[in-house]
């Protein structure tokens, strides 16, 4: 696969988790799970195509998964920022 084509790929994939991320914080949960599966799918499109793009879809449902199995906050985004706020403060 292209380098343009995989980057098209990524980008679809990251609009569709944002989609998915707004649409949670609005209150409309179908319209999220819908994105997230949309991603799932790709991913297992992906499965033994390009790694790269596998990957990258994987760990967007994983995060999802982490963000919706935590209890301290429903906002992705500041969900999102304590966790790179907690991992910078374990490196250093």
């Amino acid at each position: 696969m292209s380098p343009d084509l995989r980057n098209q790929k990524q980008t679809i994939m990251r609009l569709r988790f944002q989609e998915a991320c707004e649409a949670f914080q609005e209150g409309e949960y179908e319209e999220a799970a819908q994105r997230i599966s949309q991603i799932h799918q790709m991913v297992s499109a992906y499965m033994g195509v390009d790694s790269d793009l596998y990957w990258y879809g994987l760990r967007l449902t994983i995060l999802w998964a982490e963000f919706l199995l935590q209890e301290q906050t429903r906002d992705f985004n500041a969900w999102a920022v304590g966790q790179a706020c907690t991992a910078l403060r374990a490196s250093g």
